[in-house]
């Protein structure tokens, strides 16, 4: 899976990361907007994008509206 974080915030107060993420998974592309629950600011590029790969591996284990795995 190729992505890259389009936008990120971190809100101290609720711990939740907000990103959008946008790439290319078996030959198809998109864009996921989501928000992530943290217990501490990412602070690094770095920690941001493990912090959203683990976010969106976990989005595309989930089936899909029609039953399928994505």
């Amino acid at each position: 899976m190729e992505f890259k974080v389009v936008t990120a915030s971190y809100d101290a107060a609720a711990h939740l990361l907000s990103y959008t993420a946008t790439g290319l998974r078996n030959g198809l592309h998109f864009t996921v907007s989501s928000r992530v629950k943290c217990l501490k600011d990412p602070g690094s590029a770095e920690r941001l994008h493990m912090v959203v790969l683990l976010a969106l591996t976990d989005h595309f284990k989930r089936p899909s509206p029609s039953g399928l795995r994505w």
